[in-house]
């Protein structure tokens, strides 16, 4: 499939395709108090008022990836391999 994106461009940067995330926010700007939108990109999070003040938040821990351990029971019972067991996270 052909794209107009350049080489190594995939059209999910951030500059592209914008936030994953975005919803008002109860917060107001630390800098000059109007409302604000909190936006996230993959695990970063920050909040964004009117004015264009930013304020970065501490990322949310979304635990373990269930994808991640469904590939793993698929390559155990594909190769009857217990390799993941002795993993710590």
């Amino acid at each position: 499939m052909s794209s107009n994106y350049p080489p190594g461009v995939t059209g999910n940067e951030y500059a592209i395709a914008g936030p994953d995330y975005e919803e008002e926010s109860d917060l107001p700007c630390p800098k000059c108090g109007k409302p604000t939108l909190e936006q996230r990109y993959r695990h970063d999070r920050w909040l964004v008022c009117e004015n264009d003040h930013t304020t970065g938040l501490e990322p949310l821990d979304e635990g373990p990836d269930p994808d991640r351990a469904h590939d793993e029971a698929v390559e155990r019972r594909l190769f009857g391999d217990d390799r993941y067991d002795d993993w710590e996270e």
